[in-house]
């Protein structure tokens, strides 16, 4: 279970650091791109885009890269990217929802155990001792709390590390939509 907690911390800092690096906004950015489309310099644009390492510069550049094709088109590559973005983003919570799901059934089978060992000192000592029974009780109960504890700090990892994603796509789905109106807007 303390190996499982570890793995389960570690993800979770791990996509905590990633999730942070990728999803920050750069509220200049669709100031850059406005100007530099309207002093027809697109490859500024993307220069610029290219040189801010998140996922709203990267949709944003995929949105460049396809100037001069149709709306529709623009809007499919950029709603890819984002998706491509966003799975980048989720890639390794797949663990921590196994951890939360796994741990639970690990404390379950130290219950068992515990319960194992009060029947085996029972049966090998011939006589209900009050020793071995609270043994194998203290065992029984670490072990499920113990499993539920790791289980339920992963769930919840999982769950507002999954919310916080979400939250960033419905950005990302605005950053697209501003960034068309400004092509729509501007006849480029």
């Amino acid at each position: 279970l303390v190996l499982i907690l570890l793995l389960a911390l570690y993800f979770t800092i791990e996509r905590i650091i990633y999730i942070n690096k990728r999803s920050s906004m750069d509220f200049n950015l669709m100031n850059v791109v406005r100007d530099n489309l309207k002093e027809n310099k697109p490859e500024s644009a993307t220069a610029y885009c290219a040189r801010t390492p998140t996922a709203q510069a990267q949709v944003i550049a995929t949105g460049l890269r396809f100037l001069g094709s149709n709306m529709r088109e623009i809007e499919s590559a950029m709603e890819a990217r984002a998706s491509v973005e966003l799975s980048a983003m989720e890639s390794n919570l797949h663990y921590l929802s196994l951890i939360g799901r796994v741990a639970p059934m690990i404390g379950f089978l130290g219950t068992i155990w515990g319960v194992i060992n009060i029947f085996y000192s029972v049966a090998t000592g011939g006589v209900l001792e009050i020793g071995a029974v609270s043994a194998g009780l203290y065992q029984k109960l670490v072990t499920s709390a113990g499993g539920l504890l790791v289980g339920m700090i992963a769930y919840i990892g999982y769950q507002l590390l999954m919310r916080r994603i979400d939250r960033f796509g419905e950005k990302l789905q605005e950053q697209t939509l501003m960034y068309l109106e400004m092509l729509s807007r501007s006849g480029v």
